[in-house]
């Protein structure tokens, strides 16, 4: 099964991914992006953004919490101890690979792997990938890139796009620089301070946070066929009621991610004022990607292709849809069901998913 999610968020005032310092002066993301021009043709103007990376880092560190849930308490879940605190260095080489119960030995010249449990080498790369996969489930879902001997890959079963303004508002985005100040009291003049030998009054200062309003729209992928599944051999590496937890931890993680907004950067003290406006949630036997939300009409666009692919593969997909931003009055589909909220559709998926045995 193969989940495709749309998601429209507003933000006002946020720093959600910043890119770089400048002295006193934090960036904002931007990117190059495309509009069309009133009297015809395009231009390219500079917007806001979220990156992929900064979105997957946050629905990773969601991940293991409700993966805890699902196996039943905190520290359950076989997660590897840098995946739990959030540091996601994944297995990228052979001191990473400590963190999974394999060490590295010497012999002669060369090292090799061992299983710390089983006491048995590590050399094929089939191998290693299944004992990565089995003690850490972020790393399962989530992907890693072993560079060192053998090299093991194994590709992501989720994706995000970048977060961008819809097509509609990015000329009405905009980043904007905010002045904020720092103050202490002086316990000390300048002159004792000299005398001191202290440095001059760093407490004070004024700095600059660029800060960002838009409304986003971004794309969720996961192919939940891929977990607990070789990436080289394609033969299953975990048991059925096993992968079935895995599969119940991501889709948690997605509806967790909605609805707190816990992604991002900044949010102690720039949390963006607004939310999440709209979702379009498919579920389909194959991969099948919702048409993106930074366009109009995307849930209409959605449910055509939907409907294209059903009829042409005889293929069961299911859309869920709250939107808050677009009129839906206009969809009749069978397969189209509308929620009264985002938190909804998401758990509308998950429960069409346990209803086929599948989580």
């Amino acid at each position: 099964m193969y989940v495709s999610v749309g998601v429209r968020f507003e933000a006002n005032v946020e720093a959600l991914n910043m890119v770089e310092t400048v002295g006193n002066y934090g960036k904002h993301r931007r990117v190059p992006y495309i509009v069309a021009e009133e009297g015809g043709g395009f231009r390219t103007v500079y917007v806001p953004a979220l990156s992929g990376e900064s979105l997957a880092h946050a629905y990773q560190v969601l991940l293991v919490g409700e993966a805890d849930a699902v196996y039943g308490g905190p520290g359950k879940a076989p997660v590897c101890a840098e995946c739990r605190r959030g540091e996601f260095f994944k297995s990228m080489n052979k001191k990473h690979l400590e963190a999974k119960g394999i060490r590295v030995e010497a012999k002669g010249k060369k090292s090799v792997l061992k299983d710390s449990v089983s006491g048995e080498p590590v050399e094929k790369p089939a191998d290693l990938e299944r004992l990565i996969v089995e003690r850490c489930l972020v790393e399962d879902l989530g992907g890693f890139l072993y560079a060192e001997n053998p090299p093991v890959r194994r590709s992501s079963a989720f994706q995000f796009s970048y977060a961008l303004p819809i097509k509609p508002a990015a000329l009405h985005s905009v980043v904007e620089p905010q002045l904020h100040a720092r103050h202490a009291q002086e316990i000390q003049s300048r002159a004792a301070r000299r005398e001191a030998g202290e440095e001059g009054a760093s407490e004070q200062m004024i700095y600059y946070v660029e800060t960002g309003t838009a409304l986003y729209g971004f794309v969720f992928n996961v192919d939940l066929d891929a977990v607990g599944v070789s990436g080289i051999t394609g033969e299953p590496l975990l048991g059925e009621e096993e992968v079935k937890r895995r599969r119940l931890a991501a889709m948690r993680a997605l509806l967790r991610l909605l609805s707190s907004q816990q992604f991002g950067a900044k949010l102690s003290r720039f949390f963006p004022v607004g939310g999440v406006v709209g979702a379009t949630v498919v579920v389909a036997e194959k991969p099948f990607t919702v048409s993106s939300p930074i366009y109009s009409g995307y849930v209409a666009s959605t449910a055509r292709r939907a409907g294209v692919v059903r009829g042409v593969f005889g293929e069961d997909i299911r859309v869920f849809v709250h939107e808050e931003t677009e009129d839906l009055g206009g969809l009749k589909e069978d397969f189209v069901e509308e929620k009264g909220s985002v938190e909804e559709a998401v758990a509308a998926a998950i429960e069409l998913l346990r209803s086929r045995g599948y989580v």
